[in-house]
């Protein structure tokens, strides 16, 4: 007798537990939905855009305002519209169809607050086709437009150049992955990066580099090793055009193992 009671008052104590819990969840869950349910209703008080990167400027508060509003009914303004009025992923939508932004996150918080942030594709090189259409290769390969709004400061590339553009085209041409490894290359290195104004295109599809001081042109062959050949025309600049003078030569030729060729 003793051990059933024993059984059954812990099997008592099983139940009391199990109601316990489920009440307590219960109320979290009450609790949770109702909050949702009073932010939900809350108007939009304001809305915070945060535009990345800070160096590039495709995009401001008020472009990111603008393409917004075309989520939008003719009628409707975000500032007062409850929050489950608003269609947030419709909005991110809006943002990610510009080609100049890489990605796009709308949210509201418990304050009233719509906040939006952007990020911006970063150019490493701006192209210029044979026929003169321009257009920018982003760090990932990736072709975008140009922008009224702002200029990057980035090497241009020119010459035998047949790689067409279309908007979120990746580069597929021999010529255009040569010229993406390239600006890869230069971009992560920052004095490269400083020195490096342009990039040519030669018939054959050598790569001869125009730099922003010192000798009229580079011959630098293909983008393969870029390493080696970079290296060999650094200890150049610094045993070399250090003594005699950074404009003595016209050109220097860096394609070949193990010699540097100057012309003057």
């Amino acid at each position: 007798m003793k051990w059933m009671s024993t059984n059954r008052w812990k099997a008592i104590k099983k139940v009391l537990l199990l109601l316990m819990w489920t009440g307590m969840i219960s109320c979290v869950v009450f609790v949770l939905a109702f909050t949702h349910k009073q932010e939900s209703s809350l108007p939009c008080k304001k809305v915070y855009v945060a535009v990345y990167p800070i160096d590039i400027h495709f995009y401001n508060r008020q472009r990111v305002l603008e393409t917004m509003r075309k989520g939008l009914r003719s009628d409707q303004k975000l500032l007062g519209m409850e929050l489950d009025e608003i269609q947030v992923s419709r909005l991110e939508q809006e943002l990610l169809r510009q080609p100049l932004l890489e990605d796009a996150e709308v949210y509201a918080d418990m304050h009233g607050v719509l906040n939006v942030r952007v990020e911006q594709r970063r150019p490493i090189l701006r192209v210029m086709r044979f026929d003169g259409t321009q257009y920018y290769l982003d760090q990932y390969g990736v072709k975008i437009p140009l922008s009224e709004n702002f200029t990057c400061r980035v090497p241009l590339a020119s010459g035998n150049i047949f790689e067409r553009f279309e908007k979120g085209d990746s580069v597929y041409s021999f010529v255009g992955n040569q010229l993406f490894k390239m600006a890869s290359y230069v971009d992560k290195h920052p004095f490269y990066k400083a020195l490096i104004e342009q990039i040519f295109v030669r018939a054959d599809n050598e790569l001869v580099l125009v730099p922003k001081v010192g000798s009229k042109y580079i011959i630098f062959g293909n983008a393969d090793e870029p390493d080696k050949k970079f290296r060999k025309l650094l200890v150049f600049y610094r045993e070399g055009l250090n003594r005699i003078g950074w404009n003595k030569y016209r050109s220097i030729d860096i394609r070949f193992d193990g010699q540097v060729i100057c012309k003057k």
